[in-house]
């Protein structure tokens, strides 16, 4: 009777393991590969870090990995866990701040800093590069010193703070048509409203010179400044929307995120935004950070 109460217990266990477990694509994911993303399981960070990994979709709902929150940091590139790629990462925010979210890999430290390379592919295309702090934030200070990539039309760089389920934004880009100012907006739900941008004051050329660049994130507001000096504000109240019944202000928990990436080959509204198609005469084409700070 023992072994049969057992025997029925542990079949329970698996039908209820089933049950909970979604539809990954085409695939069901397994105790080995419990994590899915796209249509894909497997058992790695890029599969299992909670910025993509869909839990309804995985194993099961713990699967993926618990969200590490934001704590004070000063984060100085080139010292000892600052960085790891992807492939090496375990899940411990303290054995790297930052992770390189794609493979291959066009993100390094070199030169006491982290480099972000624009690459040409076969289809003549670019293929940058993103760099994901391992910890969310929802509000806080987030600063770093920052030099752009965009020496052509074309190339984008970026500092941004994101929530990729929600689509949520607020950012920091750079487009190779403009290397005097850096770009300012944010974005709720996935609204795409580009006419909200608004740049900076004159700076001397963000391809050459490092700046500071800061966001200041509140439930109040939000506030864009480079070197120290505010150039920007958006008051949460500003944003009511009766139409939805909302405020359409970013607040929901997201991560800090560096990039370099081809806006030159996209959609033609976007390519004329980021200054047409690449000169790749004109590569290398590298965004680099050297800190980054939050609280």
């Amino acid at each position: 009777m023992k072994n049969i109460t057992l025997t029925a217990i542990a079949l329970a266990a698996l039908m209820q393991t089933a049950l909970s477990a979604g539809k990954c694509g085409t695939q069901t994911c397994s105790s080995t590969t419990p994590c899915c993303v796209g249509g894909y399981c497997n058992s790695n960070a890029q599969y299992c870090m909670p910025i993509l990994c869909e839990a309804a979709n995985s194993y099961s709902p713990s699967s993926c990995w618990n969200t590490a929150h934001c704590v004070k940091s000063n984060v100085v590139f080139g010292a000892a866990n600052s960085f790891a790629q992807i492939a090496d990462y375990d899940g411990n925010p303290a054995h790297a701040a930052f992770v390189s979210q794609f493979e291959p890999s066009n993100a390094k430290l070199n030169n006491g800093q982290m480099e972000m390379t624009l690459v040409k592919q076969g289809n003549g295309n670019g293929f940058g590069a993103t760099v994901i702090n391992t910890r969310a934030i929802q509000y806080g200070t987030v600063t770093a010193v920052m030099r752009s990539g965009c020496n052509s039309g074309g190339v984008v760089s970026s500092m941004i703070i994101r929530n990729d389920q929600i689509g949520d934004e607020i950012d920091f880009e750079f487009v190779g048509a403009d290397k005097a100012t850096v770009q300012s907006n944010y974005y709720w739900h996935n609204q795409l409203d580009y006419t909200k941008m608004i740049k900076s004051p004159a700076l001397s050329d963000t391809t050459q010179n490092f700046h500071t660049y800061q966001i200041q994130w509140t439930p109040d507001q939000i506030v864009w400044l480079v070197d120290g000096a505010a150039f920007r504000t958006v008051k949460r109240s500003d944003t009511w929307d009766p139409s939805v019944n909302a405020f359409k202000f970013p607040d929901s928990e997201s991560y800090v995120s560096f990039g370099i990436w081809d806006g030159g080959s996209g959609a033609q509204g976007t390519a004329d935004w980021a200054g047409g198609a690449i000169n790749w005469s004109k590569q290398p084409f590298v965004a680099a950070v050297k800190s980054q700070q939050q609280h």
